[in-house]
């Protein structure tokens, strides 16, 4: 069939033309594999952003095979500055189906570890709650006080069709309660039958193996459509045990076990198209060596029905949504065998609409409206254990009780083509946050639980908070060989609900909300006001003109953050974990400023194309009222590819590097972590209907200390006096192999 060629040609294309025209995954980010190589044709990245369509182009009636391709979830502004897109192929998945690992491929973006397919993004800097992470269009909240479950583990590597990023300037229709910028991801868009082609059907099979930690699994993808409807189905399974690290030793807690399912149904007629998705997940298993605890199991279903229209006017999108999680935590095996046992249960659910409208009012100005409404619930309790009263128990300790966080929103931004070199984009946003949570109690009325619960319950907790957002941005581009963007923005975030509500001082207790695996135990503040970042950002870029040939692109940005959420030394309570710390939330004034360079260089033809690559990434951020570094931040790191490609047959070699980390929280007692060098292989062959992946991630057996990798819980509880030996440390070598088969 026409859309079996298509996709066919689509891989051949891939493996023959080595138009990488910027890198394909930043050095050093924290992973818990190495890094996805530049195997990937990236369609906006490293280049200008193609100029806004004409207000005809706009306003008139797409084609079927337009409306075709017309995507099925938000993008990008297509001129918004400091905003990349790309599309994501097969050979991504092969050293892992976490979905964060996906941008590997953006300049300034790091991992903090976590389970097998649960890391938590960074970006220059701001990670977890403080980016904006949109999952199919859906906004969706972590349900665990550890951060278990963030946004992006609901949706399988292989289920991801496109990504986009805007770092930091984020547009008011793109971010709201967040400061670092927005990440999204999204499956593929409805195919429909071209007009007189009748019904289409295919799909894909897929499987893979990865040596260290005996990791497999497999995804199947298949649709059906006619001209006006369009039906698709993806399921994946995956299953890991513990990796080894590259001096042989088991990296404990690691192991995972996860499977996904989405089932999409669209229709379109003339020029509206609308659709609903079916998500649902189990993940029986998945271990977290910085934590305590483990996933024990993790249960979720999802409902998104999203509608997008073009009208003379402009356009018009909608969606509504809801997420509802089970999850529960104990100790797996590994931390079983330590004498560990406490069970842990959390109930979520995420419901929420959005609306957005573009008026074009002129040939070169567009105006977008909108409004937003988010619903999120949370319960976590913790059942007693037998015969371990009165530490845990013989009530039930809720830690979290019925809690609230609804949000509401209204934006309205302005885009204006100025001339064919200037383009500028100004929007402001309101949020309106209100939470609040009910009465709480301990396991017993013992005093290290009574006094905090009492004095907690007696609070009007109920706090409401009114945040405004301001974003200009601009972009030059004076020839089609060099360009320029500016912009600013105020950016504001409330606190979780875990950080305004976890109430016990209590040693135990505090250890079980953590996020930052490094094994501290935290207490909540009510009185938390809401971070207000205050940023600046500019770019410049140089090309040729084909962008085929050489690439070159600059980044600079700065933010001062008024109220930072960080943490000061809590004294109440009893003594701290051994050599670790007791921690309470507080708002400090931060900054953060850094840099991203990234470049590409075509080397001409020798028994096959080449090209080389790279991108350089530094950040440094402090507590300005502390005068502390900043927690987790990212040292600087480098990374060099060199790709070939001969008809079918494609490689890549790449090379990371990262810098010592010692500029480190001492608040936290962060580890400092030493330099490395990792280096990648990648070689991918596709045939007719066929493609074959072979990898091997970390060639050298390296062995290196993860920088946001934080501390091993097993490997702290048998050695606490000496926490050298508990930093995590990353995966050794693998050898990769997969298929995949397009039918």
């Amino acid at each position: 069939m026409r859309l079996r060629k298509n996709i066919r040609a689509l891989w051949a294309t891939s493996a023959a033309v080595a138009v990488v025209v910027g890198p394909s995954g930043a050095l050093g980010q924290q992973q818990s594999a190495p890094a996805q190589l530049p195997e990937i044709t990236v369609e906006t990245t490293g280049t200008p952003t193609p100029k806004k369509a004409s207000s005809a182009q706009l306003t008139s009636s797409p084609s079927p095979a337009q409306m075709e391709a017309m995507p099925t979830h938000s993008s990008p502004p297509p001129t918004q500055p400091f905003a990349r897109e790309q599309s994501v192929m097969p050979q991504q998945f092969l050293s892992s189906n976490d979905s964060a690992r996906l941008f590997q491929s953006v300049p300034g973006m790091s991992f903090q570890t976590g389970g097998g397919v649960s890391a938590l993004p960074y970006l220059n800097g701001f990670g977890d709650d403080r980016l904006k992470v949109v999952v199919n269009g859906m906004t969706l909240t972590s349900s665990c006080g550890n951060h278990m479950n963030p946004a992006l583990s609901y949706i399988d590597a292989t289920a991801v069709d496109k990504i986009s990023v805007v770092a930091g300037v984020t547009p008011v229709s793109m971010g709201g309660d967040s400061l670092g910028g927005t990440i999204a991801v999204d499956s593929a868009a409805p195919l429909f039958a071209t007009s007189g082609e009748g019904a289409i059907a295919g799909g894909r099979l897929s499987a893979f193996y990865r040596s260290n930690g005996n990791g497999f699994g497999a995804t199947a993808h298949a649709y059906a459509a006619t001209e006006d409807v369009s039906i698709a189905y993806t399921g994946s399974t995956t299953r890991a045990s513990n990796y080894e690290d590259g001096s042989g030793r088991e990296v404990y807690s690691s192991l995972y076990k996860a499977t996904n399912h989405l089932l999409s149904a669209a229709g379109r007629s003339g020029n509206n198209q609308f659709g609903v998705d079916f998500g649902w997940q189990s993940i029986p298993y998945q271990g977290f060596v910085n934590q305590y605890m483990d996933m024990t199991d993790n249960k979720s279903f999802s409902v998104n029905a999203h509608y997008k229209g073009q009208f003379d006017w402009g356009f018009l999108e909608g969606r509504v949504y809801r997420q509802s999680i089970r999850h529960s935590m104990n100790m797996l095996e590994d931390k079983a065998s330590l004498g560990w046992d406490m069970p842990m249960e959390t109930r979520g659910s995420d419901t929420g609409y959005a609306f957005k409208a573009g008026l074009q009012l002129t040939e070169a100005t567009q105006l977008r409206v909108g409004h937003e409404y988010h619903r999120y619930r949370l319960d976590d309790w913790w059942p007693p254990l037998a015969g371990a009263a009165p530490m845990m128990g013989p009530n039930t300790y809720w830690n979290i009780n019925d809690g609230k966080r609804d949000r509401t929103s209204a934006f309205g931004e302005l885009e204006t083509d100025w001339s064919s070199a200037w383009t500028t984009l100004v929007g402001v946003r309101l949020d309106r946050v209100v939470s609040d949570t009910g009465p709480v109690q301990g396991y017993s009325p013992m005093m290290m639980y009574a006094a905090d619960a009492n004095a907690f319950n007696s609070l009007d907790r109920k706090r409401t908070d009114t945040n405004v957002d301001v974003t200009a941005t601009a972009r030059y581009e004076p020839a089609a060989t060099h360009a320029f963007e500016f912009g600013a923005a105020r950016k504001t975030r409330s606190p979780n609900l875990y950080e305004r509500y976890a109430w016990s001082n209590a040693t135990m207790a505090g250890t079980m909300v953590n996020w930052f695996g490094d094994l501290n135990a935290y207490v909540g503040n009510p009185d938390l006001k809401p971070e207000i970042a205050h940023s600046a950002r500019a770019s410049a870029e140089w090309h040729d003109a084909a962008h085929r040939d050489w690439h070159f692109k600059v980044s600079g940005y700065l933010t001062y953050v008024d109220d930072y959420i960080n943490v000061e030394t809590n004294t109440i309570g009893g003594a701290p974990p051994p050599g670790r710390t007791k921690l309470r939330f507080v708002n400090h004034d931060a900054r953060l400023a850094g840099v991203d360079i990234e470049a590409s260089k075509a080397l001409g033809y020798a028994w096959g194309d080449w090209r080389v690559s790279g991108v350089f990434s530094y950040v440094a951020g402090r507590d300005l009222d502390a005068d502390t570094y900043l927690y987790n931040i990212m040292p600087a790191n480098v990374r060099v590819a060199l790709t070939h490609t001969l008809g079918n047959w494609s490689n890549t070699v790449e090379l990371q590097g990262v810098a010592a980390k010692n500029n480190v929280d001492v608040v936290r007692l962060e580890p400092r972590t030493s330099a490395y060098a990792l280096v990648n292989w990648r070689s991918s062959y596709a045939m007719d209907n066929v493609r074959f992946d072979f990898g091997i991630d970390n060639v050298f057996d390296t062995d290196y200390e993860l920088p946001l990798g934080g501390l091993s819980a097993y490997v702290y509880n048998r050695d606490a006096a000496n926490l050298d030996h508990a930093r995590v440390h990353g995966p050794g070598r693998s050898f990769n192999v997969g298929m995949t088969v397009d039918f």
